[in-house]
């Protein structure tokens, strides 16, 4: 079984162009925001382009069977790292809070003991 990202995505032609056009320029800036509307597919996007660049065959369509594919593909990679806004009302924050500390101890990433949000901060949806 496949497990290339690509394969079962609707894919946004306009974002996979330009992030096809990264990728043969080899020339990856050092974070990528992914803007848009809610359920456009932002995040399936960025995981994709994440599993294309990490694929050992070196090709923009990842094999989805080698160790780096499945790791991007079950979010065990040690070298992609999803960033998400800080939700607004305390019940939200508090359940986000939760979700991120998680993840970065399952990845062994950190250990965190207290996020400290500063309520200015506005982050744009990715």
């Amino acid at each position: 079984m496949s497990l290339n990202l690509w394969e079962n995505l609707i894919v946004q032609e306009r974002a996979k162009l330009a992030l096809e056009k990264i990728f043969r320029r080899n020339a990856y800036p050092p974070a990528l925001i992914f803007l848009g509307q809610k359920g456009i597919g932002k995040e399936a996007h960025a995981l994709a382009f994440a599993q294309s660049i990490n694929c050992e065959t070196k090709n923009f369509n990842p094999c989805g069977k080698c160790f780096r594919c499945k790791n991007v593909f079950n979010l065990l990679s040690p070298d992609v790292y999803l960033l998400y806004p800080v939700p607004t009302s305390s019940t939200e924050r508090n359940l986000s809070i939760k979700r991120i500390e998680h993840i970065l101890e399952k990845k062994n990433l950190i250990h965190i003991s207290k996020f400290n949000y500063q309520k200015q901060t506005k982050l744009p949806s990715i």
